[in-house]
């Protein structure tokens, strides 16, 4: 069985759906998918609806609720996060003993790729497979990865005490996090994890990298390209989200797509009417590059 875990609330709920529905899309194997949604405070009828989704697409779910009192603390700055995304620091606690291998996902991602290949890769005894975070030299050069996908050997995790950890250095050093749980996961994986390709988690920095030729990717362009072309995983970092009105992300039709394949379809946002001609010609130049990043992929 292929265990995937995603942590969400009432409000990410519909999103998760999405990502759940876009990975049973693309696999041939979906009666070997058993999604564990770990959450705080969603409604039975979305409980209801989540279940039904998950089973009419030919897999199975649980859906698991968590205690996040632990979370609730003064000391944890959580900024622009909500308290939902530190529940994966616990998951070991929440999932059946047997389960000792996971993939996690994101709530903000669209799977294009079968996810029984990343289940399939070597971690080489190290507690968690990611793809290096590519939003910036200095994190890349630290040997820093995204956690919006991860590949978790659970008994590791469980043995290191990663999560405690983890919410221990949230709580020891609240100032010093910018990205919270992500920062916390880096600092106490110190760089001992297995690099997974770019494309099991494609991020919006790829096209920059491209275009500009980023120095620091220059040994890995090939793979750069690649995942470009063919993404397995797309990530949609940062405050927009496919589901903004203002979302400028080039696959951001993806994500709408496979949210009409759930209770909770994205009805694709329409151009504003009312703009000043200053602001239509950027919108123009704007929607030229994002056609153009488009083309670059395959899908």
């Amino acid at each position: 069985m292929i265990n995937i875990v995603l942590c969400s609330d009432e409000n990410y709920a519909s999103y998760s759906a999405t990502v759940m529905v876009s990975a049973l899309e693309n696999t041939a194997e979906k009666k070997e998918f058993h999604f564990y949604l770990l959450t705080s405070n969603i409604s039975d009828m979305t409980k209801n609806a989540l279940l039904e989704t998950i089973k009419s697409h030919g897999a199975t779910i649980s859906i698991i609720d968590v205690d996040t009192s632990e979370f609730s603390t003064p000391k944890l700055n959580l900024g622009r996060f909500g308290v939902g995304t530190l529940i994966r620091l616990y998951m070991h606690r929440y999932l059946p003993k047997q389960v000792t291998k996971v993939i996690y996902l994101d709530c903000d991602l669209v799977i294009l790729g079968d996810l029984k290949q990343l289940w399939q890769q070597n971690l080489h005894g190290a507690t968690i497979g990611a793809v290096n975070d590519l939003c910036a030299p200095k994190y890349y050069q630290k040997n820093y990865f995204n956690a919006g996908v991860l590949l978790i050997d659970l008994h590791h995790w469980k043995q290191n005490k990663v999560g405690e950890k983890a919410l221990n250095f949230l709580i020891q050093t609240p100032t010093k996090t910018k990205y919270l749980d992500q920062d916390a996961l880096n600092y106490v994986i110190a760089g001992k994890w297995e690099s997974l390709d770019l494309s099991w988690n494609f991020q919006p920095a790829s096209y920059r990298a491209k275009e500009k030729g980023y120095s620091y990717l220059r040994n890995r362009q090939e793979e750069l390209n690649r995942s470009i072309k063919k993404p397995n995983i797309v990530h949609f970092i940062g405050p927009i989200k496919p589901w903004h009105p203002q979302s400028s992300h080039p696959l951001s039709e993806l994500f709408i797509s496979f949210s009409q394949m759930t209770p909770w379809p994205i009805q694709p946002s329409k151009r504003p009417t009312n703009r000043s001609l200053t602001r239509n010609i950027q919108a123009f130049i704007k929607s030229r590059k994002i056609k153009r990043r488009r083309k670059l992929t395959e899908y």
